[in-house]
């Protein structure tokens, strides 16, 4: 008998515990230990960020489909790896710490015959100062919790344009090595017809501020599309689309400081410019979780270095 343990219950740990348990013969545990209790339909945020679908509609609790469907469940947040075991357990196994209930806070030795790390990336908003999401008039949709708090500032932003205020709405990147340029990208047009639907579309004006090199180059030197019998390049495309519903945009931009209301960025150039906004949504860069692994012979070199002291 084996014992497969997933870490993280996003769209690449939950898919690979369910393919995995409808797989593997029952006599095979398959487990998963993720600090969340939900699972989220993360491409959905940006309509929740625009208040075209409640949060409530793209998640679902975790634990009873998995007890449903027989897989273990551990709502806790992986510490760090023994691939080797350590001087008491001859498995290999992670380190965690459950997150909720009786057991808030303890740590567990959870073993593994096989390992899946799916825990995705780290929301690095730390990495640029004052980037908190809900904080300073900056938001983030990338997750449902932070897509419902941008759509509530968007909102009332909304109401403020219908009895006349003017507003500067910024959407892109909050740090020079943001990744994901297309859910921004995808906001920004969501948004924009949503102030149309409201009919304040002339009471806005809209900016996309990105790390990009070319408009439309996501990150990945763009791509090539088909229109018809013609074939243009996505920078082609995107500034078509952005000059005909009057989007403006800064490119080449590291954000690396937000205050209330305005966005601190460095340019290609080495130039040190701001932007002014009363709403904005900057997506952070993504990091590793900064786990640690330790070999069996640095664990118990690391203990008996404890003892002494």
């Amino acid at each position: 008998m084996s014992k497969i343990v997933i870490l993280g219950a996003g769209i690449a740990g939950h898919v690979a515990a369910t393919h995995l348990r409808r797989k593997l013969p029952k006599k095979h545990e398959v487990v998963v230990v993720s600090p969340n209790s939900n699972y989220q339909w993360v491409p959905s945020n940006i309509w929740v960020g625009i208040g075209r679908m409640k949060s409530e509609k793209i998640y679902f609790p975790l634990e009873p489909l998995y007890k449903k469907k027989g897989i273990g469940y551990k709502q806790a947040k992986a510490i760090s790896f023994y691939p080797e075991g350590d001087k008491t357990e001859e498995k290999p196994y992670v380190l965690s710490e459950y997150v909720v209930g009786e057991n808030k806070g303890q740590q567990e030795k959870i073993t593994y015959d096989y390992l899946i790390n799916a825990t995705g990336p780290k929301l690095n908003f730390e990495a640029t100062e004052g980037l908190i999401p809900g904080k300073n008039k900056a938001y983030s949709v990338c997750t449902y919790t932070h897509a419902d708090h941008a759509w509530e500032g968007l909102n009332a932003l909304i109401q403020e344009m219908k009895k006349g205020k003017k507003a500067k709405i910024l959407i892109g990147t909050g740090h020079a090595k943001s990744t994901c340029q297309g859910a921004a990208f995808e906001y920004i047009l969501n948004v924009e017809q949503e102030l149309r639907k409201h009919n304040v579309r002339d009471m806005a004006e809209v900016t996309w501020i990105s790390n990009e090199y070319q408009l439309g180059d996501f990150g990945m030197d763009g791509m090539l599309l088909s229109y018809g019998s013609m074939t243009m390049k996505s920078h082609e495309m995107v500034e078509m689309v952005f000059e005909d519903r009057d989007i403006k945009w800064i490119l080449g931009a590291g954000v690396n400081k937000v205050e209330d209301g305005l966005a601190h960025y460095e340019n290609l150039e080495g130039e040190y410019k701001t932007e002014a906004y009363d709403f904005a949504m900057l997506i952070p860069s993504f990091s590793g979780h900064g786990f640690k692994a330790y070999d069996k012979m640095k664990t118990i070199l690391q203990r008996n270095c404890l003892k002494d002291l």
